[in-house]
């Protein structure tokens, strides 16, 4: 080591974002593919190690990692085992970017207190961001991450990995090819157990002791910005309408020992008169139920299913047929991943098709459809459910204050 901070809505079908790439390239796009593409990496905790890293060294050949920080040392060291003697540490993100002008992009992967912080400071110096979800703990930051990708014209695409998933792309169609008639009532739920335990430690401000970053509203900003968030885009993004209306209830009954609560009950009430209730829990975990996602229209509901090693889309029409829709894990140009084993049980497939869509982004000059209006909405929904619960009052989808 050199010194102390050094160590060696529709739109979204893949048929639209192949056609984009016939399209003029824009002057802030990465017109060359002769060379592969930089990256730097800020965070090596769980979720960094767990899926980016991975896919990225081992299938996404058209990127190197030239660069990785994380303030924790054995993360760091962990990181860069995956990633390779080529890659270079540090513990500060802003010495990473001045002593690498050549990064192409930045893909941030920290406690989501910082996710305003370091893509803006990422955009500022000229790089494309990829940052995990929630887009930001403020909508005001998030406003301010949208400016400085407009203003430095750089792609910012937020991490919701699940908008990839066949499955829900499959439902998407379906509503929208009116298969169960107009959504009129959504019933969905997430209950999960607890967050990773070795999760990073942040020194509590109130109390002076060390506390998992998920148990601080500071850090974290709210159970549901952390998780939840998840669900409750992807039951924005298939309703295809705004929220007017958010009220919630919720707080500790189990984990007595933080600040952000151990469950919640959502009541969103959407434009379109769509009426979506939404429960959570995180000390629950191996319960059956899980995930649920319901969908009731005016025909059929419909709702996801695993039966055994495969994902199934149910729908019973409300003349008593039903249906039930086969739904892959993989599509026909992703085989080569299982016949080349390298696939496994951990194999994040939905994170490895995000980054091939920010790839083609950067390339393209396509605009990511996963964009921070897309970040700001999830992160309102979830911000506004919060503010709900503490303070005992319905939100309004127009109060910008969160």
């Amino acid at each position: 080591m050199s010194d102390s901070s050094k160590i060696a809505r529709r739109d979204f079908l893949l048929g639209a974002a192949a056609g984009a790439a016939s399209l003029a390239v824009p002057s802030h796009s990465i017109a060359s593919s002769s060379r592969k593409l930089r990256y730097g990496i800020v965070g090596s905790g769980y979720r960094s190690r767990g899926a980016h890293l991975k896919i990225l060294h081992d299938h996404v050949p058209q990127v190197e990692i030239v660069a990785l920080c994380d303030i924790t040392p054995e993360n760091l060291k962990e990181g860069l085992q995956i990633c390779g003697p080529a890659t270079v540490g540090y513990y500060d993100y802003h010495k990473m970017l001045s002593q690498h002008p050549e990064l192409d992009a930045v893909v941030v992967v920290v406690p989501n207190y910082k996710h305003a912080e370091v893509t803006i400071a990422a955009l500022e110096a000229g790089k494309h961001v990829l940052t995990e979800k929630p887009m930001a703990t403020h909508l005001a930051d998030a406003d301010r991450m949208t400016r400085a990708a407009e203003e430095h014209e750089k792609i910012l695409q937020v991490g919701f990995q699940r908008r990839y998933a066949n499955l829900f792309q499959r439902m998407h169609d379906l509503i929208h090819q009116d298969e169960i008639g107009s959504v009129e009532y959504v019933f969905a739920s997430l209950f999960r157990g607890d967050w990773n335990p070795r999760s990073w430690k942040y020194t509590n401000p109130k109390t002076g002791e060390r506390a998992n970053w998920r148990f601080l509203t500071l850090t974290c900003g709210s159970a549901l910005l952390e998780d939840g968030i998840h669900e409750l885009d992807i039951i924005h993004w298939l309703v295809d309408a705004e929220p007017l209306r958010i009220e919630a209830v919720g707080g500790n009954n189990v984990f007595r020992d933080r600040e952000t609560v151990d469950h919640a009950g959502v009541l969103i009430q959407f434009s379109n008169e769509v009426k979506c209730n939404f429960g959570f829990t995180i000390f629950t975990p191996g319960t059956p139920e899980g995930p649920t996602m319901r969908f009731f229209g005016s025909k059929a509901e419909m709702h996801p299913e695993r039966d055994g090693h495969q994902n199934l889309i149910v729908i019973r029409y409300y003349s008593g047929r039903s249906e039930k829709v086969p739904v892959p894990d993989l599509r026909p140009e992703e085989e080569s991943l299982r016949k080349n084993q390298a696939m496994d049980g951990h194999f994040d497939i939905e994170t490895y098709r995000e980054h091939l869509a920010f790839i083609r982004s950067m390339t393209t000059g396509e605009p990511p459809l996963l964009n921070g209006k897309v970040g700001k909405d999830a992160a309102h929904i979830s911000l506004a459910s919060e503010r709900s619960l503490r303070t005992g009052n319905p939100v309004s989808w127009d109060d910008e204050s969160l």
